[in-house]
């Protein structure tokens, strides 16, 4: 029989390796984050979107990124809106967290339309890429930037051949606050 003594002790040792990563790794994946915080705040602005043949589109958009867990990971919430009429045309979540055993950032995003995104995510000055491969159409990326106005802007490629790249999507934020 299993005295709670021994159980607590037991119980210590097989968490203390996990406990002791979490705690050594915290103040790295900070840092690391903290290449993201000019995303930080509201933005609106507009954009487009052309898919098939369906024609180009016109959006407006609203994003609203905030940290959380002190910083660990970046929340960015978005809603975009047709220009004509008003009606919600996309809305998503993402998360962005440093995975520190793998050194690379993760997105991991979700639409309202049930689909999601696991993805790793290139960090660079003033710049955050993701993508994600669509069966039998190719790979997209989205690319980030803060361009020389302080804007957010944000361009949507695709590929088939891993080559030739087609933008399909593009938008222009101001921050808000």
């Amino acid at each position: 029989m299993i005295t709670m003594k021994k159980m607590f002790w037991t119980t210590l040792i097989c968490i203390s390796p996990f406990v002791v990563f979490a705690q050594s790794s915290a103040p790295s994946q900070r840092a690391e984050m903290q290449k993201l915080d000019w995303l930080v705040g509201r933005w609106q602005g507009a954009g487009w979107i052309q898919m098939g043949s369906q024609g180009r589109k016109e959006f407006t958009q609203t994003e609203t990124i905030q940290i959380k867990l002190n910083g660990l990971l970046l929340l960015i919430e978005g809603e975009g809106r047709a220009r004509e009429g008003g009606a919600t045309v996309h809305a998503a979540m993402a998360v962005v967290s440093y995975d520190e055993r793998g050194k690379t950032f993760r997105w991991r995003a979700f639409t309202d339309e049930g689909q999601q995104t696991d993805a790793e995510a290139k960090v660079g000055t003033d710049m955050l890429e993701w993508g994600l491969e669509i069966p039998q159409r190719g790979r997209m990326r989205y690319t980030i930037k803060r361009n020389e106005k302080g804007e957010w802007f944000e361009v949507g490629e695709m590929t088939q051949d891993g080559q030739t790249w087609r933008k399909f999507f593009e938008m222009t934020l101001q921050r808000q606050g």
